[in-house]
């Protein structure tokens, strides 16, 4: 793990921040005592699953899917549904 300090990293912030992009992690001091650490920032769980194929990025937005079809009237509501449920458990 490399070390820099912080006037090192005000006149070389772009390489810096191109070995953290690279993978490294580098700790800042102020004056010899360390007060930060630069840490290169991970994939997420879902970019990872998607690079390695486990799953496929949406192509298109939530906001483009079709809303459903209504329910027909002539059924029980699901209230309906749920007493007589409950009133089966109750005998």
């Amino acid at each position: 793990m490399a070390e820099v300090g912080i006037r090192a990293l005000k006149q070389n912030a772009s390489a810096v921040v191109a070995r953290v992009a690279a993978g490294e992690t580098v700790t800042i001091t102020d004056r010899g005592r360390p007060v930060a650490l630069m840490t290169p920032i991970r994939p997420s769980r879902v970019e990872e699953m998607i690079a390695s194929g486990q799953i496929r990025p949406a192509t298109r937005s939530l906001a483009d899917m079709p809303l459903p079809k209504p329910l027909d009237d002539d059924g029980p509501t699901l209230s309906e549904v749920l007493q007589q449920m409950r009133d089966e458990d109750d005998r």
